[in-house]
């Protein structure tokens, strides 16, 4: 106690002083920490997945790379071939593309398929191409594809056609023609022949969605049909989608309509390429032991399964690439 009082003599400062000093100290100081802390879990924390969820009703793009690369395409004064399978979301992009072209105030001509006289009359309204000749006569099919040709080389303007693959196949040739006049033209399609207009145009093909955006799609289709869906509800109706929107959206309608679906239409691949040559190191491996314990019949087996395996792994190889997909 002397040696203390010693020290706290020299030093000039008195114990409860001391005391007063350090509690003032902490609570000063204790709103600083707790501002750090919680501003690093803020940054740390991820924000929850339901804010960034459209609303109900609300139009949101999950392909803004393609839907930049395809009006690119065209304002360059080319053709773009967008391929995927039905539902994979071609006809949105396309929608988004001509709501792009518009804003920027180009003409944009967006039609589907019907009769090919039909498909050129709805060309001419949306060009405002007059369809009578000076006689109250409606035009013929060849004269409006040469009025519709002549409008395109004067003016800057888009033909945008979806499910192209259901057109009539003179229509498509008359696209052809279009094209070597260098006509804008977006054609989309589910599984297009290598054939006419679609082997002379670059294509894209659309992948399936992310996990992310199937589950908000999902999301938003239970709430705009007013049904809760549990995380485990959702993980097995997205297995169903297989990445395809149209798909995810079928697969809330079936869950609220009580229907009991154990597969999907979508034709989503995965690569069992690893598999086959984890079983042909298996039978190499089985070839060895058979060797080694002096087995014959495995030592045989061994080379024959593995001999088979490696000629089927190059077949494969060698395929084409949309032939490599193993149904």
């Amino acid at each position: 106690m002397l040696v203390t009082g010693a020290i706290v003599a020299v030093n000039g400062l008195n114990p409860l002083l001391l005391l007063t000093l350090s509690i003032g100290g902490v609570i000063a100081i204790a709103p600083k920490l707790t501002f750090k802390v919680s501003s690093k879990n803020e940054t740390q924390e991820p924000a929850p997945v339901i804010e960034q969820i459209p609303a109900p009703g609300e139009f949101r793009i999950y392909r803004q790379a393609e839907l930049n690369r395809t009006t690119a395409s065209l304002l360059a004064n080319g053709a773009i071939l967008i391929a995927g399978e039905d539902g994979s979301g071609k006809s949105t992009l396309a929608i988004a593309v001509v709501e792009k072209l518009q804003a920027d105030g180009f003409m944009v001509a967006f039609i589907e398929p019907a009769t090919p006289k039909q498909m050129l009359l709805e060309i001419a309204h949306q060009f405002d191409i007059p369809t009578e000749d000076l006689e109250g006569k409606s035009l013929t099919a060849d004269k409006l594809k040469r009025a519709i040709a002549q409008f395109l080389e004067e003016n800057t303007a888009f033909l945008v056609l979806d499910d192209a693959h259901c057109c009539d196949a003179k229509f498509r040739m008359w696209l052809k023609q279009l094209r070597r006049s260098d006509a804008p033209m977006l054609l989309l399609a589910t599984d297009p022949p290598r054939t006419d207009i679609f082997i002379n145009i670059p294509r894209i093909e659309l992948k399936p969605l992310p996990e992310y955006a199937i589950r908000e799609i999902m999301i938003q289709a239970a709430a705009e049909r007013a049904i809760a869906l549990k995380p485990s509800e959702l993980s097995k109706l997205q297995e169903r989608a297989g990445g395809n929107p149209m798909l995810a959206a079928r697969a809330v309608d079936e869950e609220y309509l009580g229907l009991d679906v154990e597969s999907g239409d979508h034709r989503r691949y995965f690569d069992i390429t690893p598999l086959i040559l984890l079983a042909g190191i298996a039978f190499v491996i089985m070839r060895f032991i058979g060797l080694g314990t002096g087995d014959q019949a495995l030592y045989i087996f061994g080379g024959i399964a593995a001999a088979v395996f490696l000629g089927l792994s190059r077949l494969l190889y060698n395929l084409p690439p949309e032939d490599r997909r193993i149904r």
